[in-house]
């Protein structure tokens, strides 16, 4: 082995250590944007559930103030 031959493998090493490191942040993101994406859903749903609680307790209340009393 001589020093062309090392260097060649310390370019390969290198490489694939980059490589690698690149891969990994790949994931990385992708696994971030799918926490993401999931809790952002998670959210809404949750916020459309009380928004529909919220309104029937409303019409609910409402429409108890508004009855009028009526003669018999």
């Amino acid at each position: 082995m001589n020093a062309r031959d090392a260097g060649g493998e310390g370019l390969r090493l290198l490489s694939w250590v980059v490589g690698t490191a690149v891969s990994m942040s790949v994931i990385a993101g992708y696994v971030a944007l799918s926490a993401t994406v999931l809790a952002g859903r998670t959210l809404v749903g949750v916020a459309s559930g009380t928004w529909r609680r919220m309104s029937s307790l409303r019409a609910t209340s409402w429409s108890k103030e508004t009855e009028t009393p009526r003669a018999a």
